[in-house]
């Protein structure tokens, strides 16, 4: 049985294929070659004439050189409304995550509340290359990483390797909210 990408997403898959190949300055016969896919049919598929199937969409995302969802549009916008986040409360310490946006799997942005005097699980190492960034909307917080503690107040914004054991505590008397964004 043959599998085929939906027909809406047809229409987006091949305006997507034309954008990326538009941008990297490269004609329907050179696609071809790359993608083992014919320039008829590539053609065919740009227009919205031709639902590829699941086979050719994975050849030409490779023969572009990128994955299948980039070449998907997504909608210009996703809005999550206030109590759609997913939410985590840790019952031991008392600390909430509420998960406020994934744009894609390398990217995720996060909203902590961490109470006066809670510390976070040290969180092993991450992807090699993983970075985060920590900003301050309100109190205090400690980051630990192997070779140093970085103290930050409301304001603060700190980027940290996360390819190492990390955690955070709050010193202070009042909880500490900040936002953190993880690059993997």
């Amino acid at each position: 049985m043959k599998e085929d990408i939906g027909h809406a997403e047809s229409d987006q898959f091949g305006s997507g294929v034309r954008q990326r190949r538009q941008e990297l300055g490269i004609t329907l016969d050179q696609l071809a070659e790359s993608s083992g896919v014919s320039s008829a049919a590539l053609s065919r598929l740009e227009r919205g004439i031709l639902n590829p199937s699941l086979r050719n969409a994975l050849a030409i995302a490779k023969g572009l050189g990128c994955d299948l969802s980039e070449l998907v549009q997504q909608e210009s916008a996703e809005v999550v409304r206030a109590g759609e986040n997913l939410r985590f409360e840790d019952e031991r310490t008392g600390i909430v995550r509420l998960t406020l946006a994934r744009p894609s799997p390398e990217v995720e942005l996060l909203s902590y509340c961490v109470p006066a005097g809670a510390s976070s699980a040290r969180f092993g190492a991450h992807k090699r290359g993983t970075k985060e960034i920590f900003h301050m909307v309100a109190g205090r917080l400690e980051v630990h990483a192997p070779d140093q503690v970085i103290q930050l107040e409301g304001g603060d914004t700190a980027t940290v390797r996360a390819d190492c054991e990390h955690w955070f505590v709050n010193p202070g008397e009042a909880p500490a909210h900040f936002i953190l964004t993880i690059l993997r």
